[in-house]
């Protein structure tokens, strides 16, 4: 007995036709997605700040004036932190407060006086461990953000 079974009982016949049916589906739902985004590219407002490649902070709000200065300097004498301005319209006067975090979300906070010179804390800094550093004053009108490499014995922080 002698029957034949249709073309479309034959698997190689599914793989011939269905794979190729799928992928086309699948590119059309790519395409879409690409074309038409979602809620997710919304949800970041505010300054999103990087070092190199990678993605530091994304901040919610960003502060209430900027600083429009050159920035100031972080180094480390002893076991002193001190700040020194760029330029000379930097605003003087008042404390300011440096918040230190690394990787492994770990951190310091110091508060700095104001010296003769800038702003001058007692504290020091491990030499083997990377830190994302930002400055701002007791009322948080202003930050400035840099990056302290291991075993520097100074870094830019800039707006």
């Amino acid at each position: 007995m002698n029957t034949t079974r249709s073309a479309w009982r034959e698997p190689m016949v599914w793989m011939l036709v269905g794979l190729p049916l799928a992928s086309v589906a699948i590119g059309f739902a790519l395409l879409f997605a690409a074309v038409h985004p979602g809620r997710e590219d919304m949800e970041t407002v505010g300054r999103v700040t990087r070092v190199g490649k990678l993605l530091v902070s994304a901040e919610a709000a960003a502060p209430a004036t900027e600083v429009d200065t050159q920035g100031v300097v972080l180094r480390t004498r002893g076991d002193m932190l001190e700040v020194l301005p760029m330029d000379g319209d930097f605003p003087r006067g008042g404390k300011l407060i440096l918040t230190l975090s690394d990787a492994s979300g770990g951190g310091h906070t110091f508060h700095l006086s104001p010296s003769e010179l800038g702003w001058r804390g007692v504290g020091s800094l491990e030499g083997d461990r990377d830190w994302t550093v930002q400055l701002a004053p007791d009322n948080a009108t202003w930050r400035l953000h840099g990056r302290w490499m291991p075993r520097a014995r100074s870094t830019r922080l800039m707006p």
